[in-house]
């Protein structure tokens, strides 16, 4: 390449490794992010998820042991959405907004309406769990959160615009797309890439 690529292209690659199989050039992306930011968990964890996902366990507790050593975390998931020039944050799993019961009794039956639309879950990348229980954390994703509160809030033909503090993972992706389709709504999701 003529041009050096920086974190955000390698992100991107390492991401694109993950989707695609490509086990070789993921880890020559991962190790050039592992000069650039060291400190960064989140990259070793899209590794550990890219070797989950070839089924080389071996190498996901590699990458798990070695981010303990270095006390590394990733970041926690944080998507925002604004509403009425208030921005409300939503985090991974979080139950503390005033409408989480809501919103996540909602987000229930849409899974049942985007399954029918033809949405299978990708649960390929979360491991040491009960298989009904993979399906529950996808749906606790932060965007999830708030593209849910978004919809509950906002009348018919209002766009819901999320900004993501980390990648959008993959699952996320197809579930943005199913709920934008059963919905009728317009739904753009910014991630970090």
């Amino acid at each position: 390449m003529p041009i050096k690529p920086g974190i955000t292209v390698l992100g991107a690659m390492l991401g694109a490794c993950k989707i695609h199989n490509n086990v070789e050039l993921g880890e020559k992306a991962a190790d050039k992010l592992f000069e650039l930011d060291p400190d960064e968990g989140g990259y070793h964890v899209l590794l550990a998820n890219m070797y989950a996902s070839a089924s080389m366990w071996d190498k996901v507790a590699k990458v798990r042991t070695a981010m303990e050593n270095k006390g590394l975390q990733k970041t926690p998931g944080c998507s925002l959405v604004e509403l009425r020039n208030e921005v409300h944050a939503f985090y991974s799993g979080s139950t503390n907004h005033p409408q989480s019961k809501r919103i996540y009794a909602f987000l229930e039956a849409l899974g049942d309406k985007i399954r029918a639309a033809g949405y299978v879950p990708d649960t390929d990348s979360i491991h040491d769990v009960e298989e009904d229980v993979k399906e529950q954390l996808l749906n606790s994703h932060s965007e999830r959160l708030a593209i849910a509160f978004g919809l509950l809030n906002t009348s018919h033909g209002t766009p819901i615009h999320v900004r993501k503090n980390l990648r959008v993972c993959g699952d996320c992706h197809d579930a943005t797309k199913y709920i934008s389709l059963v919905t009728g709504r317009e739904i753009i999701v910014r991630d970090l890439h």
